[in-house]
């Protein structure tokens, strides 16, 4: 005769523990994709800007411009006026900072903090 074999597996706690993981993980992940997007729009406005401007060391031309991406892209967080400037030796630094606040449940939110830099 043979043996009894103890059964393995996932428990019916185990599992509700590892539902419930990935839902938490799920949510999240759906909450900050469009920030993360948002911040990716940014940088490739920052970066035509950049191109598109005849007069790189013009601060108001470049904004002028990241006016117009931030129109089509549909940029929310960050105004032309929230972008600096520098210029370090032949390279200008076009960069952005901003805070996304995003609601999860409840009162509990979670921030985020962007910055986005392009150079030519």
């Amino acid at each position: 005769m043979r043996a009894p074999t103890r059964q393995t597996g996932l428990s019916m706690i185990g599992f509700l523990f590892v539902a419930a993981v990935l839902i938490v993980v799920a949510i999240v992940g759906l909450r900050v994709t469009p920030a993360y997007i948002e911040y990716f729009s940014v940088k490739k406005a920052l970066e035509s800007s950049l191109r598109e401007a005849k007069d790189v060391a013009s601060t108001a031309e470049i904004r002028r411009s990241f006016g117009r991406a931030r129109d089509a892209g549909y940029i929310t967080s960050v105004a032309p006026n929230d972008i600096e400037v520098t210029k370090d030796g032949n390279t200008v630094y076009a960069s952005a900072r901003w805070d996304s606040k995003l609601h999860l449940v409840s009162n509990v939110f979670l921030l985020i903090e962007f910055e986005a830099v392009a150079s030519r």
